[in-house]
């Protein structure tokens, strides 16, 4: 079902200039929602996946499935690839975080009262940090942004985040325990850390993908994919579209305000 980056592998081994200040009016009670979601290292869409024939789980890219999903529950998506390129053109010029920062500037200007959400993945994850400390410039508030396995290995500057920039609303880390990931981020207001190797949270079952193994690359790719943590994403990105609460880890619940 999964395919193998080998790339990934090998990287394993070796162990306010965009926009005019915001003047972003409040948001009724129920808005649009337009979700960007940014793919893996190696998780160009395939052929079959841009054109609509690929079967469910199969592909290069379960991000792009991702926004197909969300699509058909009234969201608008917008995929980029980990570098800034859109659905199979990976190999073009990569204008790399920058280009997708860019992007959701003048999507903002052009939709100010829409709702903004960043769902990430492995190397995505690193992307959409960088799309966000742009973005902390001119403030486009981003409303919710849902890291999932990320990774910086291999980056430069790879940096884990340390705060939360006060434009982003809610931050949820999904991570497995795999030692190249991010693994669980430091406490921050406005962030809940998702271990997926934990059995309490239900996504770490017998017989499935070793969330809890310190260094398995399938399960890194099986997270990209696996249909219970698409449906709590989906959820959690649709209860957007009505100003829901969200339900945290714990019980709680944050307004998506």
């Amino acid at each position: 079902m999964y395919t193998l980056r080998s790339s990934f592998l090998v990287a394993i081994l070796f162990c306010g200039s965009l926009c005019a200040g915001d003047t972003t009016p409040p948001k009724p009670a129920s808005s649009p929602v337009c979700a960007i979601l940014i793919g893996g290292i190696d998780s160009d869409p395939s052929p079959e996946q841009i054109q609509g024939t690929a079967p469910r789980g199969r592909g290069q890219s379960g991000m792009y499935q991702l926004a197909d999903d969300l699509a058909r529950r009234g969201i608008a998506t917008e995929y980029f690839n980990w570098n800034g390129t859109r659905a199979g053109k990976i190999h073009e010029d990569a204008p790399l975080s920058a280009g997708i920062a860019e992007f959701v500037c003048d999507r903002h200007e052009q939709f100010p009262a829409e709702r903004l959400a960043i769902v990430a993945n492995s190397w995505g994850g690193h992307t959409a940090w960088e799309v966000c400390r742009t973005l902390a410039e001119p403030e486009i508030p981003i409303d919710l942004v849902v890291f999932l396995d990320p990774s910086s290995l291999g980056r430069a500057a790879a940096k884990r985040p340390t705060v939360l920039p006060e434009s982003i609303k809610m931050a949820r880390n999904y991570y497995t325990r795999n030692v190249f990931g991010w693994r669980e981020l430091p406490r921050m207001d406005r962030l809940i850390n998702v271990d997926l190797g934990d059995e309490v949270h239900g996504f770490q079952i017998p017989g499935g993908p070793k969330y809890n193994a310190a260094l398995d690359v399938h399960a890194h790719i099986a997270a990209e994919w696996d249909p219970r943590i698409h449906e709590e994403i989906t959820r959690h990105v649709v209860e957007l579209l009505n100003s829901s609460s969200i339900t945290v880890a714990g019980g709680e619940a944050a307004a998506a305000k």
